[in-house]
């Protein structure tokens, strides 16, 4: 989800409310982050099934992120902050 928020950030699109990462180092950084996630997804699910798991969470993360950007900073931070929790509680438990 971090990857797609540092790619919608580029966008014309983006709500000017909330924080827009300017760096031009940020398209690289979506990038990796995109392939750690799928990398992550891929050694605990198999190469096969950890590909299409990590496409259908693309998908459904670029979908997310422009529908929750527009509802407001307190609840796109929240689905923000509950995602990454999500994902430490299930790769530490």
């Amino acid at each position: 989800m971090s990857g797609t928020y540092l790619h919608y950030s580029k966008s014309k699109y983006f709500p000017a409310s909330l924080y827009r990462f300017t760096a031009a180092w940020s398209s690289w950084l979506a990038a990796l982050l995109i392939a750690l996630a799928t990398g992550l997804l891929i050694r605990t699910e198999g190469w096969v099934s950890g590909c299409l798991i990590g496409l259908c969470a693309l998908s459904l993360a670029l979908m997310l992120v422009p529908l929750t950007a527009v509802l407001g900073k307190t609840y796109f931070y929240s689905l923000i902050g509950l995602m990454h929790g999500l994902v430490l509680l299930d790769l530490f438990f």
